[in-house]
């Protein structure tokens, strides 16, 4: 099955702020999203229960996505940065509160 992989505006924003390096490695994770969806990465918990990350352990990055409710094939990518002292969780929490 093939996922449907969608940035909100904000991760949008995210992605275009990382260097060319960054965003090559954002983009291999993205096709294993558009092959896996919500089977990639490890779940979240606590207020990121329903959400799940992937790790880019050497460049610090992480990815925080979830499946959107509107459908069951897309995948939404709620933040992408750096995981400097939990940040990237807080960010994650704030946005999908807001939405």
């Amino acid at each position: 099955m093939t996922y449907q992989v969608e940035f909100t505006k904000e991760s949008a924003k995210d992605l275009r702020r990382l260097d060319n390096s960054q965003r090559i490695q954002i983009r291999k994770s993205l096709v294993k999203l558009e092959t896996l969806g919500m089977e990639a990465g490890q779940a979240l918990h606590g207020a990121l229960s329903g959400c799940r990350k992937l790790k880019h352990k050497r460049l610090g990055l992480r990815i925080v996505f979830r499946q959107k409710a509107s459908g069951i094939e897309i995948i939404e990518i709620v933040v992408v940065e750096k995981r400097s002292d939990n940040e990237v969780y807080k960010i994650a929490q704030k946005r999908i509160l807001k939405r």
